[in-house]
């Protein structure tokens, strides 16, 4: 029978069970010590912990800006699920979190909440397995460093400005731990190029945190706008610090090193495809860098192309691919692990369009600043849960080695409930089956004894 008629819940309100879940992970974060000990001296009726779980609450079902919250008043399911007394209005809301940013150094402390909230959860990283020219293998995680263009045009916003690719809005700087995790980022004018000042101070920070969080070696991967000698020898000094940094050619020659390579190859193969036809070599070169005349290894792949949809070319063209490492390790290895980069562009893409985080709400350059990290923090809080979904494979759900956040989104956060009191407690009623149910609430006990 077909549905004739739709009428409102007069009842408790139907919520979506994921804020229930993202606000026990405020707690457990410290997000909410931490903004309460910013807060003013005397205690407000909203307190200060109740507007940031209003925005995060927001932020987590991909809604980026303060008005989001009028579709909220007076409901039920909304504020008791996020521990709130009551709905704060979407004035109190803007005022309240500028206040905040402006006077205080939220947007400095708040990558530590994500540290803490990786800590509390037990969320385990990536390792790679490398294995070094003596034959020894090594375990690593990588930390991707990379600058993500937000386009915020037809705006008068402190700070935007036109980008490298001419573009107007903002270049935020990002680390990335393996799997996905945001260690750390940084708002940084449109115009700032990925080296700019700040960019070291920047590197080492995201060192840190993320040693705070693995046992295991730290590789920085980066491109070659990172490219810089004295930023190598900086990381040559760091304990448990591996790099692969593309090397910027800029005006270096590829006969060059067409020369290097055949001299110098480790490795050379022949390929042929439907239009191409030519040699490969691969090998590395060791260079002195800086004042202490540090050896680095640079790694290289030359492609020569002898021929073109059959036709032999007499001048051979030549591509040229360079890396700086302090690894002893082949350069099919690093080659590879380099050319990873991109799940570090497609987590930049999730952030900016799933979360819809790439319009930044304020006119002020730290409002915007502390909101990008605040969705930093909610980004790794989905990420929590997308990890509870990859084991859900063991319950027969879809197989899948990660989640995409617009998949966490839709598949866990919105998961349907209904909140009902009785003997003075607060029982949220989740509406889904088996594996489902097993899932939520498994993650729901843990961060209640985290």
């Amino acid at each position: 029978m077909l549905i004739t008629d739709i009428k409102r819940n007069e009842g408790n309100n139907i919520g979506h069970v994921g804020l229930a879940l993202i606000s026990e992970m405020a707690r457990v974060c410290g997000l909410d010590t931490l903004v309460d000990r910013l807060g003013p001296g005397k205690a407000p009726q909203i307190k200060e912990r109740e507007i940031f779980r209003t925005l995060v609450g927001l932020m987590c079902q991909g809604k980026t800006d303060f008005d989001h919250v009028r579709e909220y008043y007076g409901d039920d399911f909304f504020a008791t699920s996020l521990g709130l007394g009551r709905v704060p209005s979407a004035e109190i809301l803007r005022q309240r979190f500028q206040r905040i940013a402006l006077e205080t150094d939220l947007d400095a402390q708040l990558p530590r909440c994500s540290v803490e909230l990786w800590k509390k959860t037990g969320m385990q990283p990536e390792l790679i397995e490398m294995t070094r020219d003596d034959n020894k293998k090594e375990h690593w995680v990588r930390l991707d460093i990379d600058v993500s263009i937000f386009d915020n045009a037809d705006t008068e916003k402190e700070g935007a400005s036109a980008t490298y690719d001419k573009r107007f809005g903002f270049a935020p700087i990002f680390a990335h731990l393996g799997g996905g995790w945001m260690v750390n980022g940084k708002l940084r004018p449109g115009s700032s190029h990925s080296s700019c000042e700040g960019t070291d101070e920047f590197i080492l920070e995201s060192l840190g945190y993320a040693k705070s969080m693995v046992e295991a070696n730290v590789l920085v991967v980066a491109d070659s706008g990172f490219d810089s000698k004295e930023r190598l020898e900086t990381l040559c000094t760091q304990s448990r610090t591996g790099f692969i940094i593309k090397h910027n050619l800029r005006r270096e020659p590829v006969t060059g090193w067409l020369a290097t390579a055949k001299e110098h190859a480790q490795k050379v193969e022949n390929f042929a495809t439907s239009r191409e036809k030519g040699r490969i070599y691969r090998g590395f070169v060791m260079r002195e860098i800086g004042k202490k005349k540090r050896k680095v290894r640079q790694i290289f792949e030359v492609t020569e192309v002898l021929s073109k949809d059959g036709v032999f070319m007499m001048i051979p063209e030549v591509r040229v691919c360079v890396l700086w490492t302090n690894l002893e390790f082949d350069a099919d290895q690093a080659l590879k692990l380099y050319r990873k980069r991109g799940t570090s562009e497609q987590h930049h893409g999730e952030f900016k369009t799933e979360m819809d985080m790439e319009r930044l709400p304020s006119g002020k350059f730290a409002v915007n600043a502390a909101f990008l990290r605040l969705g930093m923090l909610v980004y790794n809080m989905l990420r929590v849960a997308s990890v509870d979904l990859v084991v859900a494979r063991m319950l027969g759900l879809k197989k899948a080695n990660r989640r995409r956040t617009k998949t966490v989104m839709r598949s866990m956060m919105s998961i349907c409930a209904r909140i009902t009191r009785h003997a003075r407690k607060v029982i949220l009623h989740v509406s889904c089956p088996e594996p489902w149910f097993k899932v939520v609430s498994d993650l729901f006990y843990r961060l209640k004894t985290a």
